[in-house]
Formats: structure tokens, sequence, C-alpha cells
């Protein structure tokens, strides 16, 4: 992999975390549920360490991670979630645990989503990256850290939707 991908994968892995660790942050005053909470408050410790490690990767390569511009986080939401500024109308009207829950699967999926498609835009199906090992034995090993820690992340995102589907009805 080179600089300029790797660089590009930590920074998507970077401000995923960091735009999922803004999403409790504004959820959870909404949160009455002492076990939902804990499950957010647990999940938020694990995008603060996500973006921790993407960070500190970053500075490893010489570079810092470019926090995105309130006009470009704008734009991101937009462009990744148009739903979810529908779900946010809905949350005032609804904001039970489910409907919380959903919308932070919701996020999750479009992580997992945007990752992937980074890390598949760095080569060829047979030796695709974002392929865990768990899905595959075949699967090449990690090239690089940050492949390792996107790799990780999507694993993380999955068993957060995981976690939160018992709070769905």
């Amino acid at each position: 992999m080179e600089f300029s991908n790797e660089y590009k994968l930590l920074q998507e892995i970077y401000q995923g975390a960091k735009m999922g660790t803004e999403s409790i942050q504004l959820l959870l005053p909404k949160v009455d549920n002492a076990r939902f909470r804990s499950d957010l408050q647990t999940q938020n410790r694990q995008y603060q360490t996500t973006a921790s490690n993407a960070e500190q990767q970053m500075k490893a390569l010489g570079q810092c991670p470019r926090e995105p511009s309130s006009k470009e986080r704008v734009m991101l939401w937009m462009a990744k979630a148009s739903s979810a500024a529908m779900s946010a109308m809905k949350l005032m009207a609804d904001p039970s645990a489910s409907k919380i829950a959903e919308m932070m699967i919701q996020g999750s999926n479009m992580g997992i989503l945007s990752l992937t498609k980074v890390l598949n835009s760095f080569g060829s199906p047979e030796a695709n990256p974002a392929q865990s090992q768990q899905d595959n034995q075949q699967a090449p090993p990690a090239q690089n850290q940050a492949i390792d820690l996107a790799r990780t992340t999507i694993q993380a995102e999955e068993d957060n939707i995981n976690r939160l589907k018992i709070y769905l009805q």
C-alpha cells in the first residue's frame, strides 16, 4: 500500500470514529435505559480508542489527522446519510431506545460501507483487504497496521450492530 493510500485509509477510520463519538455525545442525554446508556458509553470509548490509534499511525507517517470543517461535516453527513436527517426528525417525535438504537445501527452500517469502499479501492478483488480473517480463512494477512486497524474497526462496528439489535422494537 502506498503512503497516500495508507493515510487516506487512516483518515477514513479517524473521521468515522470521531463522527461516532459526536453522535453518541448528542444522543446520550436522551437515553433513560441504564443498560442502553452503558452500551453506548462502551461504544463511545471504542470510538475514542479507534480515533487515537488512527491518529498515532498517521503521526508515525509524519502526518496529522485532518479534522473536517463544519461545512465538510454537514456535506459528509448529507452525502452518506440523507436518511439520518429523517431519523433525527423522527427521534424528536420518538426518543425511545429503539429509535436511538436504529439510528446508531444506521451509523455503524454507514461506517462499514465507507471503510469497506476505501479498503476495496486499494487492490484486486482476489486480495481484498476488507475481507476479515473470520470471513474467509484464505483472506490475505494484513499488509500493514492501517489495514489491520480498518479490519478491526469493521468487526467492531458489526459487533456494535449485533449488541444494539436487542433494543429494536
